[in-house]
């Protein structure tokens, strides 16, 4: 079922903490324009806005790519991180709404990954935490990202578990 422009209107509403009037770019054409920005400089303007409007610092962003898990295409999406224990770890918010956005999807279904992360691809495996290990991860995010608990909060009220995926890179490939 597709998504409605409520939602979607309802979804930035919460991630912006009710101000979206900072929200220059929006939808699928400010994803695509936010992906060449980050592809060439690094830097998210997406990310930003949404931290400005949150009142939160900018976080770094990935470009976490994915295969498909009914295409089996690469398919690329730009996040914020927060550094751990030598992995990134993203954030499957999807602005609290009831589904997972679908790169998790193509995570659970191959964990095979690549990041682009200060200028460098990097090959990863990617998982999502469960467990006593998940409530750690939520712990050191929440340090830098407070809202994180938000997240969590929103997404259970609308009946699912908010996914941190662990983007571990292959052996000596970490980018400092």
């Amino acid at each position: 079922m597709p998504i409605t422009q409520a939602e979607i209107d309802e979804r930035q509403k919460f991630s912006s903490g009710g101000k979206t009037y900072w929200l220059i770019l929006r939808g699928l054409w400010g994803i695509k324009v936010d992906r060449v920005i980050v592809r060439r400089t690094g830097f998210s303007l997406m990310t930003w806005q949404y931290a400005k409007a949150h009142g939160t610092d900018y976080s770094p962003v990935v470009m976490l790519t994915t295969t498909g898990a009914k295409s089996g295409q690469a398919r690329t999406q730009v996040l914020p991180y927060t550094d751990w224990e030598g992995s990134y770890i993203v954030v499957g918010s999807n602005g609290g709404g009831p589904k997972d956005p679908g790169w998790v999807h193509n995570v659970r279904a191959d964990g095979n990954a690549w990041v682009r992360v200060k200028g460098r691809r990097v090959p990863c495996l990617a998982r999502i935490a469960a467990g006593e290990e998940r409530q750690r991860v939520i712990d050191h995010v929440a340090i830098s990202k407070p809202f994180v608990r938000n997240y969590d909060s929103e997404t259970a009220r609308n009946g699912r578990q908010l996914p941190l995926v662990i983007l571990t890179p292959l052996v000596g490939q970490r980018s400092s």
